[in-house]
């Protein structure tokens, strides 16, 4: 999709002790995370982040694309897509600050896309190595028709925790009871569960609210000062038909600064060089096109 504006930025619109406050909240998360045994590590799509199975044998395949990679190497498998760690904060304070964001580009942009709902927000850390350093490679925040959108679960067991697909009639609406709330299909086998076993695997929500959307728009706030991490810039791809195709996006190196765009659109995260970079994710969700 050709978009007049394919991203907003917001320069240094967060202070900086709003930024502290957020990193002290991540990185509490995450070691309470560890002390309880869940795991850390940001996940892709078909298991190709980095982790103890990958960390020994496959190489990073920091920012090349697909096109590069098969230069190299003609086996995906053998490389890991993404080295970084992540938790999800969802404090009301932070959706009352970033939202109005969102809306403000929602508007500005000229995209004006129907958005009603917004998941967990993602804090992310990227550690820095001279030599295969935290990165994401290319890759988009979701797909945007109804094959891919969001499907329902209804979770019908804590211990073990077990969920079930929603009941549908002949029509494939989905069956509610008289308080209105939807009905497991108990003959359906169960949905997947997590590597971890403590929420659902793929494309699925027990949260309503998030049935049959898809996301929308993406926001990436920079936490960290730049001068404390080297590398670790967001770059977009914005098709071949562009002169600057790659569009490397220093400017919202400065602290607070955030970055509002298509979650359709393909971006990376260039590797971290030394440092760390701390930042904050968010995705809206709405129907999918029509």
């Amino acid at each position: 999709m050709r978009l007049s504006y394919p991203f907003a930025t917001y320069i240094k619109s967060i202070n900086k002790d709003i930024c502290e406050k957020i990193i002290k909240l991540g990185l509490l998360k995450i070691t309470n995370e560890r002390k309880i045994g869940r795991s850390t590590v940001g996940s892709t799509t078909g298991k190709f982040e980095k982790n103890e199975e990958t960390s020994r044998d496959n190489k990073s395949i920091s920012d090349k694309t697909i096109e590069d990679l098969t230069k190299i190497e003609k086996n995906p498998n053998k490389f890991y897509f993404r080295d970084s760690e992540v938790c999800g904060l969802n404090d009301k304070w932070l959706y009352d600050t970033f939202l109005p964001l969102i809306s403000d580009a929602n508007k500005k942009s000229g995209w004006n896309w129907i958005i009603d709902t917004a998941e967990t927000f993602q804090f992310a850390i990227y550690h820095g190595k001279k030599k295969d350093g935290g990165f994401y490679g290319w890759h988009t925040d979701g797909s945007s028709d109804f094959n891919n959108a969001i499907k329902p679960a209804i979770r019908i067991n804590d211990n073990p925790i077990r969920y079930k697909p929603a009941k549908k009639d002949h029509k494939g609406k989905i069956i509610v009871n008289d308080k209105n709330m939807p009905e497991p299909d108990m003959n359906a086998e169960d949905l997947p569960l997590s590597k971890n076993g403590l929420g659902l695997a793929g494309n699925y929500s027990h949260d309503i609210k998030k049935w049959n959307k898809v996301r929308k728009i993406s926001m990436t706030v920079n936490l960290s000062d730049p001068n404390d991490y080297e590398g670790g810039n967001l770059k977009f791809d914005l098709g071949p038909h562009i002169k600057e195709r790659y569009k490397v996006c220093e400017e919202i190196r400065p602290q607070g600064s955030v970055i509002i765009f298509p979650s359709f659109a393909y971006h990376c995260v260039t590797p971290v060089t030394s440092g760390t970079r701390y930042s904050l994710v968010l995705w809206c969700l709405g129907k999918p096109w029509q």
